[in-house]
């Protein structure tokens, strides 16, 4: 019988190679390039990040695997500085692979984001309808690589293990921790966040949007149309976009600690997925 179930976008087996002293290698690096001992070695690493001197941060590597869907795998693999062994389709039937005691379909599907239960519902039969089609077609013998054209969107086989160094890392995150992202990216850029905090906390006050990495906001024109928190120019959190600095707005106090405090909270509603 043809099983179902709906899952979350995922990160796991986090790892930062050389774990919390990895931020070392960056430091090594900028002696080799001429930084002088007179800058302390912490300082020398947020210097690099906070400037934006990236190139010396790809000394360092992260692995992880994720589970995304199959529609949005694209979007992902737009990431290209980045290595990458994917799940596939081709040679493996959807309903078995990693992680699976028993045969099932794993879904994702952003129905907690939905105000009408009814939509919710059509959605998940279209899903059923398609899975249910694979399933004949596989029973008819026709080839894997070929039944895989009818599995839906939604279809969870974005399965990759991921090796990805410092620079690029804080590219994905900064524009995948933004409120304009797609939600299953933010739920996977938010479990990245975490992992790497946790790993690496010397980063942490460092990772965000765009906006919070560069001190700028590029979101010109359209940050105003989204529930962003830091577009109040009232408030201590406060990130101007590029359009509202060249009109010369100024920022009258920021607290970084507040702003900190304020994204995570963000985070983890987005990591957790069906809240």
């Amino acid at each position: 019988m043809m099983k179902i179930k709906i899952v979350k976008p995922k990160i796991w087996n986090f790892e930062v190679i050389k774990g919390e002293n990895a931020w070392k290698e960056v430091v090594y690096a900028t002696r080799m390039s001429g930084v002088p001992e007179t800058v302390k070695d912490k300082k020398a690493f947020e210097m690099m990040v906070e400037n934006d001197y990236s190139s010396i941060l790809e000394h360092i590597l992260i692995k992880f695997d994720l589970k995304i869907t199959k529609g949005n795998a694209p979007e992902f693999l737009e990431h290209r500085i980045a290595s990458h062994t994917g799940y596939s389709t081709r040679y493996i039937k959807v309903s078995e692979g990693i992680g699976k005691e028993t045969p099932n379909y794993e879904i994702i599907l952003p129905l907690h984001l939905l105000k009408d239960k009814k939509i919710g519902k059509i959605i998940l039969k279209a899903n059923e309808n398609s899975i249910k089609t694979y399933e004949d077609l596989i029973s008819q013998e026709i080839p894997k690589e070929i039944a895989r054209y009818v599995l839906p969107f939604s279809q969870a086989v974005g399965i990759y293990h991921v090796t990805i160094n410092l620079r690029s890392l804080l590219n994905l995150l900064s524009l995948r921790l933004c409120v304009r992202a797609s939600p299953e990216f933010r739920c996977l850029a938010s479990q990245i966040y975490f992992n790497l905090i946790k790993e690496l906390p010397i980063i942490r006050g460092m990772v965000g949007c765009r906006g919070l990495m560069r001190g700028v906001c590029p979101e010109s024109g359209v940050r105003e149309k989204t529930s962003c928190p830091f577009k109040n120019s009232n408030s201590s959190i406060f990130i101007p976009t590029k359009e509202e600095m060249k009109k010369g707005l100024k920022i009258k106090k920021f607290d970084l600690k507040k702003l900190i405090e304020i994204q995570e909270k963000i985070f983890k509603i987005w990591a957790n997925w069906r809240k």
